[in-house]
Protein backbone atom coordinates (compact mmCIF):
# COMPACT_ATOMS: atom_id res chain seq x y z
CA UNK A 1 0.00 0.00 0.00
CA UNK A 2 1.70 3.50 -0.97
CA UNK A 3 1.29 6.68 0.99
CA UNK A 4 -1.69 8.05 -0.85
CA UNK A 5 -3.61 5.37 -0.14
CA UNK A 6 -2.61 5.01 3.11
CA UNK A 7 -3.42 8.70 4.27
CA UNK A 8 -6.96 8.60 2.12
CA UNK A 9 -7.26 5.29 4.31
CA UNK A 10 -7.03 7.00 7.71
CA UNK A 11 -8.96 10.24 6.26
CA UNK A 12 -8.61 13.48 8.44
CA UNK A 13 -7.20 11.11 11.49
CA UNK A 14 -4.10 11.39 9.58
CA UNK A 15 -3.49 15.01 9.95
CA UNK A 16 -4.60 15.76 13.22
CA UNK A 17 -2.15 13.25 15.01
CA UNK A 18 0.69 15.20 12.73
CA UNK A 19 -0.26 18.54 13.42
CA UNK A 20 -1.33 18.35 16.98
CA UNK A 21 1.35 15.91 18.01
CA UNK A 22 4.23 18.03 16.56
CA UNK A 23 3.11 21.18 18.36
CA UNK A 24 2.75 19.25 21.25
CA UNK A 25 5.86 17.60 21.11
CA UNK A 26 7.90 20.73 20.36
CA UNK A 27 6.41 22.52 23.44
CA UNK A 28 7.36 19.16 25.71
CA UNK A 29 10.90 18.76 24.54
CA UNK A 30 12.10 22.18 24.19
CA UNK A 31 13.62 21.09 20.78
CA UNK A 32 13.66 24.28 18.38
CA UNK A 33 13.45 23.75 14.49
CA UNK A 34 17.10 24.28 13.52
CA UNK A 35 17.38 25.89 9.86
CA UNK A 36 17.96 22.60 7.14
CA UNK A 37 16.33 20.19 9.40
CA UNK A 38 14.30 17.57 7.05
CA UNK A 39 11.65 14.81 8.26
CA UNK A 40 11.12 11.36 7.31
CA UNK A 41 7.76 9.92 7.15
CA UNK A 42 8.26 6.10 7.32
CA UNK A 43 5.32 3.28 6.84
CA UNK A 44 6.30 -0.08 8.23
CA UNK A 45 4.24 -3.23 6.94
CA UNK A 46 4.11 -5.94 9.14
CA UNK A 47 3.63 -9.33 8.55
CA UNK A 48 0.92 -10.86 10.05
CA UNK A 49 1.01 -10.90 14.13
CA UNK A 50 4.01 -9.16 14.33
CA UNK A 51 3.24 -5.43 15.09
CA UNK A 52 2.84 -5.99 18.79
CA UNK A 53 6.57 -7.32 18.19
CA UNK A 54 8.01 -4.90 16.38
CA UNK A 55 6.07 -2.41 18.92
CA UNK A 56 7.79 -3.42 21.81
CA UNK A 57 11.67 -2.74 20.16
CA UNK A 58 10.54 0.28 19.30
CA UNK A 59 8.77 1.09 22.77
CA UNK A 60 12.29 -0.71 24.71
CA UNK A 61 15.35 -0.42 21.95
CA UNK A 62 15.03 0.72 18.91
CA UNK A 63 13.96 4.70 19.74
CA UNK A 64 16.80 4.85 22.23
CA UNK A 65 19.17 3.29 19.15
CA UNK A 66 17.72 6.15 16.95
CA UNK A 67 18.47 8.47 19.59
CA UNK A 68 21.82 7.87 19.91
CA UNK A 69 22.32 7.99 16.25
CA UNK A 70 21.29 11.37 16.35
CA UNK A 71 17.97 10.67 14.77
CA UNK A 72 15.18 12.31 16.61
CA UNK A 73 11.45 10.55 17.02
CA UNK A 74 8.67 13.47 16.36
CA UNK A 75 5.67 10.44 16.52
CA UNK A 76 4.90 7.10 16.27
CA UNK A 77 1.77 6.07 15.31
CA UNK A 78 -1.12 3.22 14.31
CA UNK A 79 -3.97 3.51 12.09
CA UNK A 80 -7.14 2.67 13.70
CA UNK A 81 -8.96 1.42 10.48
CA UNK A 82 -8.45 -1.31 8.60
CA UNK A 83 -6.92 -2.36 5.94
CA UNK A 84 -4.03 -0.89 7.71
CA UNK A 85 -4.85 -1.29 11.91
CA UNK A 86 -3.12 -4.04 13.33
CA UNK A 87 -0.44 -4.18 10.92
CA UNK A 88 1.29 -0.97 10.04
CA UNK A 89 3.26 1.26 11.75
CA UNK A 90 3.91 5.35 10.90
CA UNK A 91 6.52 7.46 12.53
CA UNK A 92 8.10 10.74 11.48
CA UNK A 93 11.80 11.39 12.50
CA UNK A 94 13.97 15.13 12.82
CA UNK A 95 17.25 14.97 11.05
CA UNK A 96 19.46 17.63 11.20
CA UNK A 97 19.84 17.36 7.49
CA UNK A 98 19.72 15.42 4.45
CA UNK A 99 23.01 14.50 4.54
CA UNK A 100 22.71 14.07 8.15
CA UNK A 101 19.77 11.68 7.72
CA UNK A 102 22.08 9.04 5.49
CA UNK A 103 25.10 9.04 7.74
CA UNK A 104 22.29 8.10 10.51
CA UNK A 105 20.78 5.45 9.00
CA UNK A 106 24.59 4.17 7.73
CA UNK A 107 25.39 3.78 11.31
CA UNK A 108 22.34 2.40 12.26
CA UNK A 109 22.42 0.03 10.03
CA UNK A 110 26.17 -1.86 11.33
CA UNK A 111 25.67 -0.64 14.81
CA UNK A 112 26.65 -3.82 17.32
CA UNK A 113 23.52 -3.02 19.75
CA UNK A 114 20.93 -3.08 16.90
CA UNK A 115 22.30 -5.90 14.45
CA UNK A 116 22.24 -7.72 18.03
CA UNK A 117 19.00 -6.56 18.52
CA UNK A 118 17.64 -7.06 15.32
CA UNK A 119 18.69 -10.71 15.19
CA UNK A 120 17.35 -11.70 18.45
CA UNK A 121 13.92 -10.30 18.12
CA UNK A 122 13.08 -11.30 14.79
CA UNK A 123 14.79 -15.13 15.33
CA UNK A 124 11.19 -16.26 14.66
CA UNK A 125 11.00 -14.51 11.28
CA UNK A 126 11.28 -10.88 9.85
CA UNK A 127 8.31 -8.27 11.24
CA UNK A 128 8.45 -6.04 8.52
CA UNK A 129 6.93 -7.19 4.80
CA UNK A 130 7.51 -3.39 3.61
CA UNK A 131 8.72 -0.05 4.50
CA UNK A 132 8.67 3.39 2.85
CA UNK A 133 10.22 6.34 3.54
CA UNK A 134 9.71 9.69 2.39
CA UNK A 135 11.89 12.81 3.04
CA UNK A 136 9.62 15.85 4.03
CA UNK A 137 10.47 19.80 4.79
CA UNK A 138 8.94 21.70 6.89
CA UNK A 139 6.53 24.51 4.86
CA UNK A 140 6.58 28.69 5.89
CA UNK A 141 3.59 28.30 7.79
CA UNK A 142 4.18 24.88 9.16
CA UNK A 143 4.54 24.97 13.06
CA UNK A 144 8.32 24.68 14.35
CA UNK A 145 8.61 21.06 15.60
Amino acid sequence: MNRRTLLQTMGAAAIVPFVTGLELNAKTTGEAHEAGSVYELRIYHCFEGKLDLLLERFRTKETKIFARMGMHGVGYWTPTDEPLKGRTLVYLLRHKSREAATASWDKFKVDPEWVKLKAESEAGGAFVEKHESTFLALTDFSPKV
